[in-house]
């Protein structure tokens, strides 16, 4: 009797610890990451508001594995912008088999600084079935978050939040609450608050990265 309990008791603890074991690896095996900066295969572009009848200007440079955009943001616009764009459709200098799915991610980090900028807005740029016109960028919706120009700002996708002035745009009243994830286009790293007009600012970019799940470490 005492043997039949010894055993079952093993055998408890046994299949206890195959469930932890398989526990944890499941959960390494769900971790997924991807580096968008620094890296080699999307092309960088400078972003200005000169779509929209804005003056402002940017030059991109490389600088130590870090993308840097020497911004001026000058009136005459609502609203004036300027900074940096990372092109998802084109990979390795080629077009891209598909959409960038940020749907497969669930957090965001960046890691920027300015000189004069107390703040940055990030966008998220997605097709829109709807509104959207391959090679119109104005028509892609952006998924907008702004973040502190001071270093690493870790976030989920799920703060970000399509802007009023885009839904006005292309005749929205209200926030629908789509965002089109999974049909990513590029991201852009603008300036936010503290922008002075007319007066030269630099924007360093020296990492963007997405991932999903825990890495375990």
């Amino acid at each position: 009797m005492k043997m039949k309990r010894l055993i079952a008791v093993v055998a408890i603890l046994f299949l206890a610890v195959v469930a932890i074991v398989l526990f944890f690896l499941r959960s390494e095996n769900s971790y997924r990451e991807q580096v968008i900066l620094p890296t080699e295969v999307y092309e960088v572009f400078a972003l200005t508001d000169s779509a929209i009848g804005g003056a402002s200007t940017s030059e991109i440079s490389l600088q130590s594995q870090a993308v840097v955009a020497d911004i001026n943001v000058r009136s005459g616009v609502a609203y004036a912008y300027a900074g940096m764009g990372v092109n998802l459709l084109s990979v390795r200098h080629k077009p891209a088999a598909d959409f960038f799915d940020f749907s497969k991610y669930d957090s965001i980090a960046v890691d920027v600084s300015a000189e004069r900028l107390r703040t940055v807005e990030i966008r998220i740029y997605n097709n829109d079935p709807v509104y959207s016109v391959a090679g119109n960028y104005l028509s892609y919706r952006p998924q907008v978050k702004t973040v502190p120009a001071n270093g690493v700002t870790k976030m989920a996708l799920t703060e970000f939040r399509t802007p009023e002035w885009w839904l006005s745009m292309v005749g929205l009243e209200n926030d629908d609450y789509l965002s089109y994830f999974e049909r990513g286009v590029f991201v852009a790293i603008l300036n936010g608050e503290g922008a002075l007009r007319g007066i030269p600012d630099q924007i360093r970019v020296n990492s963007i990265k997405l991932w999903s799940g825990h890495s375990g470490s």
